[in-house]
């Protein structure tokens, strides 16, 4: 890595300077690693970092010219629409951690109390009023009152909810014992990056190298800092600020991993779609157009550093279909150069970084290269004249994949697939194939070159990905947002076939007790237990999903009559009644579940909800009266 800055540190170091977003604390440690490692240094750089000062807004500093870099939201993309010149070059937190927190005390467990209660949200919010938007709530009814940075004035009851970061403010809470509920805009699908990385278009214009140079050093710079976080915990204690203590640093650091989960996807990454879906939060919020193009605002490199290491990326990382057929192209050509030109091709065939092998019509091996041999674990010499389908293809396959391949030459066009494989030693695999027609030396036959990307742990990754969006990590139910998505389609589809589909709100009774008294691994174990029976009573077709803490969403579709939903809610009542046993112990646990029905009570999701979760609090609080 380091000798990708050979040329830049040989020369004399260009000072730039970094505008920080707030005070030194480990937010911002993948810059103090880079300065510590040499990565600046090694990228020719001389890096100053600034602390964000009151009163003075970070973009605006980098906009003027007193820095070259500044830390900033998802909030730029409101300063690129306005004319301001920013470029986004990296998106440090995949997720924002940005939310509101309440007092478990304060007996809020929805964010339609919130409604009517005193409010501090900090500015540049805007995520946070997108979230009331998408539940319904009029945002210019919020009682606001000016932010004061202290948490103390939500312990003491001066305010109901405050905006906080998840990765900062929190383990006052937590260190303290003080129960609290964090509504995050991710529970009503909205899902901001945090901590954005970025310059202006007039630097990068000029300097693009340099620009390139300083992002990829930063980004080593955080890739070290995860990988080492007590390392990075010592180093801000000593040489940045003792503001906050070793256990607070550490806290921060492990609540900053599960929003950039570096272990699924890239520090750095940006997802220009998800850029766009941004785009259009902010136009349902009134302050972009509805065809605002976020493309124009996102670090697109043009110089050959940057194109070395984007191709660097996709050749090894991801090794995507377009290489493939330009290595297609490179070899179609080779086949019809003449004889003299066959020993170079043979050289080329056989230590290409990927999968090659040749076969003639009735699917016998001619040709098996050395990278065939590293993901299939056959030596060529072992598969030369051996039948490829019965080799590599598992026998419920092997005929389609047959065609598939004598389509190829047949047709005289390339192929594509993607298929279950299987190795020496048994084990499967997934890989992606190209299948392209050639003719032989002798032009009397055609042969197939069929070229083979082992994609397993690529398919692995984006089902964890799956999972880790859509899925609760406790229940393994649907979560929030993924409810949300399957409820609208659920509603379209009786729309559509005019059936009726009833929404029931659970909220679990007795839940916080066993929790303070047993602890939170015993009150985990009871929501997961919880959910289970909420699933096992169902139907297959109905949905359910976790909300938030002990509140659920239960949808059943295709209800032919409403009279016989208490049938069901009995059902589910009894479910949840049966004592759990955790740790050698009982516990009972009841629920209040209220109901709404399309089409009698609405016709919209927001307000079916609304209705259903209204409904569950007068059954809890009748139960509250008779108790």
């Amino acid at each position: 890595m380091l000798g990708s800055y050979a040329s830049a540190a040989s020369a004399e170091l260009t000072p730039v300077k970094l505008q920080l977003k707030w005070h030194h604390q480990f937010q911002f440690a993948g810059y103090y690693a880079a300065l510590e490692q040499g990565y600046y240094r090694d990228a020719g750089l001389d890096v100053t970092l600034l602390e964000a000062q009151a009163g003075k807004d970070p973009i605006r500093t980098v906009l003027s010219g007193e820095a070259q870099f500044g830390v900033g939201t998802s909030e730029l993309m409101l300063n690129a629409y306005h004319g301001d010149p920013v470029v986004v070059l990296a998106a440090i937190m995949q997720h924002s951690p940005l939310a509101l927190a309440v007092l478990k005390t304060s007996g809020i467990s929805n964010i339609h109390q919130l409604a009517s209660q005193a409010l501090m949200i900090e500015p540049n919010s805007s995520e946070l009023f997108a979230y009331f938007k998408n539940e319904g709530i009029q945002t210019e009814r919020l009682k606001l009152v000016p932010h004061s940075l202290q948490t103390q004035d939500l312990l003491e009851g001066r305010v109901k909810g405050m905006s906080v970061y998840s990765t900062d403010e929190t383990f006052g809470f937590d260190s303290n014992g003080i129960e609290y509920t964090l509504f995050s805009p991710s529970m009503s699908g909205i899902d901001f990056y945090g901590d954005n990385l970025f310059t202006t278009q007039t630097l990068f214009d000029r300097n693009p190298e340099l620009v390139a140079r300083f992002r990829q050093a930063s980004l080593d710079g955080w890739k070290y800092a995860m990988r080492h976080p007590d390392e990075m915990v010592e180093l801000i204690l000593s040489k940045y600020t003792q503001r906050k203590s070793p256990a607070h640093l550490r806290y921060e650091a492990q609540k900053m991993y599960e929003l950039m989960r570096p272990e699924l996807v890239e520090i750095g990454y940006i997802n220009p779609g998800r850029w766009q879906h941004i785009a259009y939060t902010y136009h349902q919020l009134g302050l972009l157009p509805e065809q605002f193009d976020a493309q124009g605002m996102l670090y697109q490199p043009d110089n050959k550093y940057a194109y070395e290491k984007l191709q660097q990326q996709f050749y090894w990382a991801l090794g995507i279909l377009l290489l493939v057929m330009l290595l297609a192209a490179i070899f179609y050509r080779q086949y019809h150069l003449a004889n003299v030109r066959r020993k170079q091709f043979e050289t080329l065939f056989l230590n290409a970084p990927i999968s090659l092998l040749e076969i003639d019509q009735n699917g016998r091996i001619h040709n098996w290269n050395k990278e065939a041999e590293n993901i299939f674990q056959y030596a060529s010499d072992d598969v030369l004249g051996r039948n490829v389908f019965d080799l590599l293809v598992p026998s419920e396959h092997s005929k389609d994949i047959d065609d598939l391949v004598s389509s190829a030459w047949k047709g005289k066009k390339i192929t594509h697939s993607e298929n279950i494989n299987v190795r020496k030693d048994g084990q499967t695999l997934l890989c992606k194939w190209a299948n392209m027609p050639i003719e032989t030396v002798d032009k009397d036959a055609t042969h197939v070159i069929c070229m083979a990307r082992d994609i397993t742990h690529e398919k692995a990754m984006e089902e964890q990905l799956y999972q880790a969006a859509n899925f609760d990590e406790l229940t393994g139910l649907p979560n929030r947002a993924l409810v949300m998505s399957l409820l609208k389609e659920a509603l379209a589809d009786a729309k559509r076939h005019h059936t009726q589909l009833a929404v029931l709100f659970i909220d679990l009774n007795e839940f916080k007790p066993i929790n303070d008294t047993y602890g939170h691994l015993v009150g985990d174990e009871v929501l997961r237990q919880s959910a289970a029976r909420i699933r096992q009573t169902l139907r297959e077709n109905d949905l359910v999903g976790r909300l938030s803490g002990d509140e659920f969403l239960v949808v059943i579709k295709d209800l032919d009559d409403a009279d016989t939903l208490p049938s069901v809610i009995d059902k589910l009542q009894q479910a949840i009644q049966m004592p759990i046993e955790i740790e050698k112990r009982l516990l009972h646990i009841s629920a209040s579940i209220g109901t709404s029905f399309y089409p009698q009570h609405a016709d919209e999701v927001q307000k079916l909800i609304r209705i259903a979760d209204q409904a569950m609090y007068k059954v809890k609080s009748a139960l509250k009266q008779r108790k």
